[in-house]
């Protein structure tokens, strides 16, 4: 079915134009031999790469064609010959973010279903990538999703490989769960855990220099976090337990190191937006509390986390003091043969005292244990 005349007479303009540009440039007319096709798509990748540094410096509503030529040392007019307008070329940018990602982690990561362990390992390592996790991509996904402008491209590029994600890590704690017979923990809420360490390094590259990222920590974070809900599954070095061995290698004790208060902060967020909340672990440098809670109704929520393990009578815990929070959630963990974590979200005034013993907490405040909702009794 031939065109219509206007658009027809478009497609000839654009065609005339593109011969202009061509002519401009210096290339051959007519079909492009193999070298200038590998040319020009030589010449689109860099605008997309200039665009992505201008997207990092200036975010989408603030980086001009102008820029981005800039920073690629191309005259302005060759942009035409790639891109129609700036919004494709911006689409373009974050279409090519996303693909990067679904190459290089989702398909690799789908290929190790089958071993969640080793699966979960590599996750970590692939998301913290510095290839695929720098400061200047990182500051693109989140320009896009954070600007009100941007976000229904950010939806309809990364939406379903969003959703495709976030299956494939629920799917490898369901089959974890399986294998380590934790039918006790819910594949939604582990998971949901993990992204959110995950989105929060994410967060912190975004605002960094590279040489300021200290990324061992930030997989090593990741790793507590796992070593926190299967403990007999992942060392603290990160390498996985032989199946074997795992009855005589469950820890006795998990240490209060910062990176298990930091999951500890992931899994408390985790659990209150399983619960329906909007929640989410805040920055370390926030001062006075660790993650953010918005109830359905009232104000925002701030919680503090203090962790401790399970343990004889005479173990002690300090319990938070100030002011900086609402709430303070008590994460007691796993050891000496106790199966299940606990986890206890109090009101800022039910402590009477700065320290407790582990059993007065569970006998004390079992009405906040499991307390999702903040409900203050």
């Amino acid at each position: 079915m031939p065109a219509p005349r206007s658009t027809s007479m478009m497609r000839q303009g654009r065609e005339r134009h593109g011969y202009s540009m061509a002519k401009q440039a210096g290339e051959a007319i007519g079909p492009p031999k193999a070298g200038e096709k590998l040319s020009r798509l030589r010449q689109r990748q860099k605008l997309i790469d200039a665009c992505i540094s201008a997207l990092h410096q200036h975010g989408p509503s603030r980086t001009t064609i102008d820029k981005v030529v800039a920073i690629a040392d191309m005259s302005p007019g060759i942009v035409n010959f790639y891109f129609e307008t700036k919004a494709a070329l911006l689409v373009a940018a974050l279409d090519y973010l996303a693909v990067e990602f679904e190459e290089r982690v989702l398909q690799p990561l789908a290929a190790l279903k089958g071993t969640p362990v080793l699966a979960l390992q590599r996750l970590i390592e692939l998301y913290l990538d510095p290839d695929i996790a720098s400061p200047r991509k990182v500051s693109v996904w989140y320009a896009f999703w954070g600007e009100a402008s941007s976000r229904h491209e950010y939806f309809d590029i990364c939406g379903k490989r969003d959703l495709a994600f976030a299956d494939l890590v629920r799917d490898l704690m369901a089959r974890l769960i399986q294998e380590s017979d934790s039918a006790h923990l819910d594949a939604d809420a582990v998971a949901l855990g993990l992204i959110g360490c995950l989105e929060m390094i994410w967060q912190g590259i975004a605002f960094q220099d590279e040489a300021d990222i200290d990324r061992p920590a930030g997989r090593q974070r990741c790793m507590a976090y796992l070593g926190s809900v299967f403990p007999g599954q992942f060392l603290g070095s990160g390498h996985p337990i032989p199946a074997d061995t795992l009855p005589r290698l469950r820890p006795a004790a998990i240490p209060p190191t910062r990176q298990v208060h930091e999951a500890c902060a992931m899994l408390v967020a985790a659990e209150l937006s399983f619960a329906g909340l909007h929640a989410l672990g805040v920055p370390e440098y926030w001062p006075g509390y660790d993650v953010l809670a918005q109830p359905p109704a009232g104000p925002p929520q701030r919680i503090a986390v203090a962790s401790t393990v399970f343990g004889p009578g005479d173990v002690f815990m300090d319990v938070p003091a100030g002011d900086g929070f609402d709430w303070i959630a008590v994460v007691i963990l796993p050891a000496n043969g106790q199966a299940n974590r606990r986890i206890f979200l109090v009101p800022r005034g039910g402590f009477g005292r700065t320290a407790y013993r582990v059993n007065e907490i569970i006998e004390n405040f079992a009405a906040y244990e499991d307390n999702f909702l903040l409900t203050k009794a």
